[in-house]
């Protein structure tokens, strides 16, 4: 017992360390047999040069062997659920069924195609992947640092301050700081004087300005069942020009026809595209892509940029993204293991009668999902969702194993056999069920492991926690428990048989 006790614990620690070293993602990347593409342009591009630019980026796209598809959907509806300036494009493309390449070559051949084409920026997600990360983080992006504040200028040099910074960081792919400024607008200043001796007030200067640019409904025509609004503005070619703005009229109360030069003052400028709000205060984000690195792994170090930046006083940050649904997923999942554990405890108790019993069960648990964690690693897989799930399984196997092994060493102790001599009898008539259910367990869970078929992303971190673990938890219930029976067990006294 000793030794098999000192080889498990050998085994253990390292194991442990190991599983400290696995990164940790939220959920496996799922091959959709597609791509969704977010472009984005700067504030100031006209509809005409996102499409150009789009064009050009589309094309690249088909240069792939394995696209067979590409279409774009430029902006959004004003009345929309999803608002988007007409600058963002999603672009949908499709891939073969037949192709040979993985889904990680393609997808990096398609960031460096696009990296090719000038003046575009592009995060790269699946038409999936895009709505459950939008819906549960707010955005595509696996990583959003998130600058809050009041003045705009302030945030958008703080966000070209932490694009720089991150720029060296290692895995991180797509940066892109939000657009604040750069929309050309049109300023409109109110003379109050010279409104005041023209018997108007400002708001009936600016009202005329609205009608001038936006227009007002004046009547309804109906042609047939057809109803169309008639609407009163100036042409389309003069409301962008500050000379015939300058001309416009405004009539006053006397009936004189007061041209807008002599009652307000109108300049070009550049002013904010959009202004971003969350939480009651005005906000911009740095969002990236993560590749070939871990996302907890990534998020911690793009964390420590951040805390290394000096905010001003009233500004604060925080991280969000995909990387926020891990963290919350992790938080949840340590929460679930932690009342599972408690719950098995008590339960094990219950049915066993003995605290000491039910701790050497749960005490000799690590030494069974070495494995998992060793397969894990091996695999090149993370701690995400779905691994955690089989790790939660695994521990549900173990513990079950364990309780059948001492219910059945008290059986044969109710016997009158001796403590060691009763281990010894138990362990030797586990063997075959074990391995049986052991080997059934592992057949059932090697076509996820080996077979590349689509959709099998999601459970293969699961498939290979499994089968690693039940590997190492046959040898904890055939060795390892009954070692901790001799000791603490049986043989020294501490089980007696129930009534």
């Amino acid at each position: 017992p000793g030794r098999a006790l000192a080889l498990a614990a050998g085994m253990t620690l390292p194991g442990l360390w190991l599983g400290g070293q696995i990164g940790q993602d939220f959920m496996p990347q799922l091959d959709e047999g597609a791509f969704l593409v977010q472009t984005f342009l700067p504030g100031e591009a006209s509809l005409e040069e996102v499409d150009r630019l789009n064009h050009r980026a589309e094309d690249a796209m088909r240069q792939i062997p394995e696209v067979i598809e590409v279409s774009r959907r430029t902006g959004r509806a004003e009345r929309t659920e999803d608002p988007m300036p007409h600058t963002i494009s999603d672009v949908l493309v499709l891939l073969s069924h037949d192709r040979e390449r993985p889904i990680s070559a393609i997808e990096a051949e398609l960031r460096e195609r696009l990296s090719g084409v000038p003046g575009v920026g592009s995060t790269i997600t699946t038409p999936l992947g895009m709505r459950m990360d939008e819906g549960l983080g707010g955005t595509p992006a696996d990583i959003s640092v998130r600058i809050f504040g009041e003045d705009l200028d302030t945030l958008a040099r703080l966000a070209a301050d932490l694009r720089e910074r991150l720029e060296g960081v290692p895995g991180l792919a797509d940066l892109r700081a939000e657009e604040i400024t750069g929309a050309p607008q049109l300023r409109v200043e109110v003379d109050r004087a010279a409104t005041a001796r023209a018997g108007l007030t400002p708001g009936e200067v600016v009202e005329a300005v609205r009608i001038g640019l936006v227009g007002e409904q004046v009547a309804e025509l109906r042609i047939g069942q057809r109803r169309y609004g008639l609407v009163v503005r100036l042409p389309d070619h003069r409301r962008g020009d500050p000379a015939a703005l300058q001309a416009m009229r405004v009539d006053g109360h006397d009936g004189a026809r007061i041209p807008l030069g002599k009652l307000a003052t109108i300049t070009r400028t550049i002013g904010p595209s959009s202004i971003r709000r969350e939480s009651g205060s005005r906000r911009i984000a740095v969002e990236m892509s993560v590749v070939g690195r871990d996302l907890g792994g990534a998020a911690g170090a793009v964390e420590e940029v951040v805390r290394g930046m000096a905010l001003p006083s009233g500004y604060f940050y925080d991280v969000g993204g995909r990387a926020e649904s891990q963290a919350r997923a992790a938080g949840a999942m340590l929460r679930a293991v932690g009342l599972a554990v408690v719950g098995v405890a008590a339960l094990l108790v219950l049915a066993l009668g003995s605290v000491r019993e039910a701790a050497s069960i749960l005490a000799a648990l690590p030494a069974a999902l070495v494995g998992g964690v060793v397969a894990l690693w091996l695999a090149g897989e993370t701690w995400n969702v779905s691994s955690m799930v089989g790790l939660i399984g695994l521990s549900g196997i173990a513990v079950q194993n364990g309780l059948v092994l001492i219910s059945q060493i008290r059986t044969i102790q109710a016997g009158g056999v001796p403590g060691r001599e009763a281990i010894r009898e138990a362990s030797l008539g586990r063997v075959r069920p074990k391995l049986m259910t052991a080997g059934t367990a592992i057949l059932g869970l090697l076509p996820i492991l080996l077979l590349d078929l689509r959709g099998t992303e999601i459970e293969r971190p699961l498939a290979v926690v499994m089968i690693g673990g039940l590997l190492t938890s046959t040898a904890f219930t055939l060795f390892v428990l009954p070692a901790v029976c001799m000791r603490f067990g049986p043989a020294s006294g501490a089980y007696l048989p129930r009534p």
